[in-house]
């Protein structure tokens, strides 16, 4: 029997490994060089920044839309002292009972 596939089969092997090791080593030295957490933090800016400009793009797109839920917005938080003064107004010779839940 010959020795030839036995080391055929050794020279493949030492061959994988030595890449294998090629690639440990290139790893250990990219890490050394950013570490994992900074690698993450790094990511996570660039999504977070990529999100705001998204944001900003569409924001600018749609500027009526965005006023006028903000004008809504302000018109439901001060809904009470609105109401209050419309009646005040169309309604001068009653007062206005301060403490009427209007919903």
């Amino acid at each position: 029997m010959s020795d030839e596939p036995l080391k055929e089969a050794r020279t493949r092997r030492d061959a994988a490994w030595a890449r294998v090791n090629g690639q440990i080593t290139a790893l250990r030295g990219g890490l050394a060089e950013r570490p994992i957490p900074t690698r993450i933090k790094d990511a996570a800016k660039d999504r977070a920044l990529d999100a705001l400009d998204e944001a900003v793009a569409v924001a600018r797109g749609n500027v009526p839309v965005i006023a006028g839920t903000a004008a809504l917005l302000a018109g439901w938080f001060f809904r009470r002292p609105l109401i209050r003064l419309i009646k005040s107004r169309f309604d001068p010779a009653e007062a206005v009972d301060e403490t009427e839940d209007l919903i």
